[in-house]
Parts: C-alpha cells; structure tokens; sequence
C-alpha cells in the first residue's frame, strides 16, 4: 500500500534547486552579522535627569537635547562626569554613589548627600566643592585624581587672535584630590594665553597633558609635561594633509588622539573622490574611497607611517531575498590604548555597533559588535581608559545610563 504522506513530500527537482537556493540566501544574508562575535555590555547604573547633586542635566528643555559638552572618563574603576548644561563635574563610584562634586553655586542648588570636606571636625571621602564655572567642557584625569576641566572665559578676559581668526577664551582648571583649585594651563602654560576652541582634552600614561585645538584653518596641539611645562607645540593646516600619491581626493581630518607612551599623535583622515557613472563615466557627487591613521612624530616633526583602516560592509536585505545590497559603515577613531591599539567604533543599523581594535602595524586584534540603542539615545559620549576598557554614558530621554564593555580583556595586559 502506497502511502499518502510520501506522495505529499516529493517536490520536483527545479522546485527543489529554487528551495535550497532560497535557504542558501537566507542563510548567507543571516551570516553577514554573525561571523563577528559579540561583546556583552554592563550597564552599570542610571542617572534621573536634572539639576540635584547626583542627577545629570542633558535637555535645556522639554524635548531639546543640549548644546553643552557632557564628557565621561573612567579611571581606576571611578567615573568623572563633566556636564556642561549644569556647570558642574561629578565623580561616581562603579556602583553609582556620588563621591566628589566640583559645582557652580549659580546654576546648582545647595549640596543636601554630600558635605564640605569637614563635617563635625570629621573628614570625610566624600565632599561638595563650590566654583564659579563659566562654561565646564572637556575632562581628565591624571593617576594622582588631579582633575583637569575646561572652562570658557568672559568676554572680558577673552582675546582675539588675528593671525587664527578666533577668539581665545577657553583654559584648562587642574583642582587637586580634594578639590582645591590648583592653577589653570594656557597655551603656553601656567597662566598662559588661552586656548581656541578645546576638542579634546587627554592624559598620556605619565600624566602628560595633551589639549587638542581647532580653528577653521587648522588643529592646534599643544603637549604639556605633568607638571604644566609646555613639551611640544603642533599646528595641524587642513591644506597641507597627507594624501595618496597616486590619485586625487579630498582629505577630511576626523579626530587627532595622542599616543599613550610615545610623543605622537594619531590622524583619522578620510578620503573623498569624484564619483563617476560606470556606463556614461559622468560625474555625480563624492564617495569616500579610503580611511587611514597617520601618525605624526613629535621629535621629528614628519608623518612617520599610517595604517589603513579595514572597511565594515554589510549585505542588507530589502523587501525581498533577491533584494539586496551591500551598505559601508564608517569607523569613528574613539581612543588609543597603550602598546599603539587603536579603537575604532562604526555605527550600524539595527541598534548595533561594531567595534575594531587594531594596532599600527596593520593587525587586526579583534572585532566585536556592541548593542547600544541607537533608536532610543538622545545624547552618547564613549571613553577608552588606559587599560582599554570602552565606557559610555548614554543619555535616554528620561534618564542616562554609564555604561562599559570590557574590551580590556581583548587585548590583554596593556600596563600604565
């Protein structure tokens, strides 16, 4: 007796081949992501939007996300929050306890979890300390907890720069581990001319300072001892970049990151060409054709060498599995660890992100995709600390989380 279920099984050979054809491309299109591992996020602890002590202002109003530099470090396991929409600098424990409060008394009411640093004839670990911020922007911390903060000045104490085209008004506060102000840095030092506008602000792993500048026309370097000497100087002209010999493209400087333990400096240059229409060869915008690091020696003043950066495609699916196409996500150069690792993060669809760690000589350590909510995030800084570990403070629209993936494990011990 024959039976009915075998019949109902047998399918012809052409709808045979269309079906493992089918399966074959589902299979590749799920693969696309799933060949890079992923790297598990702590979410660490919240933080309630607002102006009390322990909370974090990000929105200036309902709905507006700010225009003020909010900035995370970690050190040691503590985490230095710069908010610049409340004018303060906060430290926290991994586990999320307030330990030290540098606040404007203008903008910030009256401290009620932590005290002045005597409480009773008592000391205490955890203290409040008033300044009169005019305008808090970028952070860093050396290994003794001096904490380096950059303020904006009145128009009172600003100064024009005519050879720049800008005004000169930000400085560099050192407060000491108590929170006493110590003095602050200008671009020649202690006391100093100030800065143009401060991008970055970073400290090598013998507590070198490191202020990183920009104008229209140029990023400015200016490399400091541990003590507050200035080191080295750099002017960066955007019209004199390193570009490939052997073609004609449009150099975008990304970021300028120092080394950790050499007297160099990191360049994330993207490179821009003509795109052409392959049947009619007729012009129809720019297309980025390449990204590279360079890296400039201090000592000898020359571009001693780049690395090129790996690209990050994707095959997408479209409506259907025959629909598809393959998409490039730009890397974002986002810290340098020590022993020349360069951290590469890349934005991806889907709420995930896809992060490279590389060293100069071309290896690639590892690749790992990290879930961070893209959809749901109003504001997000990252921070990679001189052990290599990736921290985020991400900011929701009713609360912001501190964030870390340890991606310190990737690559090993990297020392101080």
């Amino acid at each position: 007796m024959q039976s009915r279920y075998r019949s109902q099984s047998l399918l012809s050979l052409p709808a045979l081949l269309i079906l493992v054809g089918l399966v074959v491309l589902v299979v590749l299109g799920g693969c696309s992501r799933s060949r890079v591992a992923s790297l598990e996020r702590e979410d660490l602890y919240r933080l309630a939007i607002g102006r009390a002590e322990d909370q974090i202002d990000l929105f200036q109003m309902e709905g507006a996300p700010l225009n003020q530099k909010t900035r995370i470090v970690m050190r040691d396991g503590l985490f230095f929050i710069s908010n610049g929409s409340a004018n303060k600098v906060m430290e926290f424990s991994s586990y999320g306890d307030l330990l030290t409060l540098l606040y404007d008394p203008d903008e910030n009411p009256r401290p009620v979890l932590l005290q002045a640093s005597a409480v009773e004839g008592r000391m205490t670990n955890r203290r409040a300390h008033s300044y009169n911020f005019s305008q808090v922007g970028e952070i860093a911390v050396t290994s003794n907890k001096t904490t380096l903060v950059e303020d904006m000045l009145g128009e009172e104490r600003a100064v024009f720069d005519s050879d720049l085209g800008v005004n000169l008004n930000r400085v560099v506060l050192r407060f000491d581990s108590r929170g006493q102000l110590i003095d602050y840095l200008g671009q020649e030092g202690i006391g100093g001319t100030p800065f143009p506008y401060i991008e970055r602000l970073e400290v090598t792993s013998s507590d070198e300072i490191v202020v990183v500048s920009r104008t229209m026309d140029s990023w400015l370097v200016y490399w400091f001892t541990a003590d507050g000497d200035l080191y080295y100087s750099v002017d960066i002209q955007l019209s004199r970049l390193p570009v490939p010999d052997d073609r004609e493209v449009i150099p975008i400087l990304e970021t300028v990151l120092p080394d950790k333990e050499l007297p160099r400096l990191y360049l994330k240059l993207d490179y821009y060409e003509q795109a052409l229409d392959p049947e009619t060869g007729a012009s129809f915008g720019i297309e980025k054709t390449l990204s590279r690091v360079f890296w400039l020696d201090l000592e000898s003043g020359r571009y001693d060498g780049y690395v090129n950066i790996p690209t990050n495609v994707q095959t997408i699916s479209g409506q259907s599995v025959f629909d598809r196409q393959e998409v490039e996500y730009m890397y974002q150069l986002v810290g340098v660890a020590p022993k020349e690792h360069l951290y590469l993060l890349s934005r991806e669809d889907n709420d995930q992100s896809q992060l490279l760690i590389m060293r100069t000589d071309g290896r690639v350590v590892r690749r790992r995709n990290l879930h961070v909510e893209d959809s749901e995030i109003l504001y997000k800084t990252y921070h990679v600390s001189a052990t290599g570990v990736l921290s985020a403070l991400l900011g929701f629209e009713d609360h912001a989380r501190v964030v870390w993936w340890r991606s310190d494990r990737l690559v090993g011990d990297l020392g101080r």
